[in-house]
């Protein structure tokens, strides 16, 4: 399915419904991008925030094919090892290795937290707002959004994780990767669109289930309370009725409010 907007000048007015238009929304140019609608361009950054009567969403790109009603996962996180010598506090730069190759600013937006080394520095996260490309066992540098509060050794590990918003897929994995929403629409590798976070939605039903649902790793609910739920994916929401296999049915979203 090609998206139904392709340039940022087209013009399409938002026809999501009854908006609630709040101060911590982010508008996106041309009268905004519809919940129906996916975009081949960026109207807004990812991660804006959209309200929709009872329901929230939040703008993100697909890394893969979503349908309607599929459950999304974020791409897992990689470890870095900080690289030549001490990276100073006061500075907005990460001097690092990749152990694989990283495109210009595919971490833009993300996350960089300090995995192991000096006690005094570990657990210190700070956000990312660019980076050139990094070849596999590459130096490079990640530009800070803010100043590094405690100097980072060259023997300190890094942790890198994307926005969560910047690569969403259908869910395929368990432990290596989080729920991040359930497609409303039909989106494919590398659509902008709303993915729904919060409040009543349509998701694809991969067993019979009551009250707490999970995510399997087909992007489909189960019930949370079977053995292969637990073992997998983390819960997503509340059934608001008797939901049943290979069919859609109606959760109550609570993965990001």
């Amino acid at each position: 399915m090609a998206a139904d907007i392709t340039s940022r000048y087209d013009g399409n007015v938002d026809d999501s419904g009854q908006v609630n238009w709040r101060g911590d929304q982010v508008s996106a140019p041309q009268g905004g991008q519809s919940i129906y609608d996916s975009s081949s361009v960026q109207l807004t950054e990812l991660g804006s925030r959209k309200v929709v009567g009872d329901r929230v969403f939040r703008y993100a790109k697909a890394a893969g094919t979503c349908g309607a009603g599929d459950i999304a996962e974020s791409m897992p996180a990689i470890e870095l090892l900080t690289t030549p010598g001490t990276t100073p506090a006061g500075g907005k730069q990460v001097i690092m290795t990749a152990t694989a190759a990283i495109a210009a600013n595919s971490f833009a937006d993300g996350v960089v937290i300090v995995g192991s080394g000096a006690a005094t520095n570990m657990g210190h996260m700070y956000k990312i707002k660019s980076h050139s490309a990094i070849s596999s066992a590459g130096t490079g540098a990640l530009t800070l959004y803010d100043p590094i509060k405690i100097a980072i050794a060259a023997t300190d590990k890094l942790t890198v994780q994307q926005n969560m918003y910047a690569a969403c897929v259908e869910c395929t994995t368990a432990a290596a990767a989080v729920v991040v929403g359930v497609a409303p629409i039909a989106v494919t590798t590398g659509d902008y669109f709303w993915l729904q976070t919060w409040g009543p939605a349509g998701v694809k039903c991969g067993a019979a289930a009551t009250g707490l649902v999970s995510a399997d790793v087909t992007g489909q609910c189960i019930a949370y309370d079977s053995a292969a739920a637990q073992a997998a994916l983390t819960p997503i929401g509340v059934a608001m009725m008797d939901v049943t296999a290979s069919e859609y049915g109606i959760v109550y979203l609570q993965i990001a409010p």
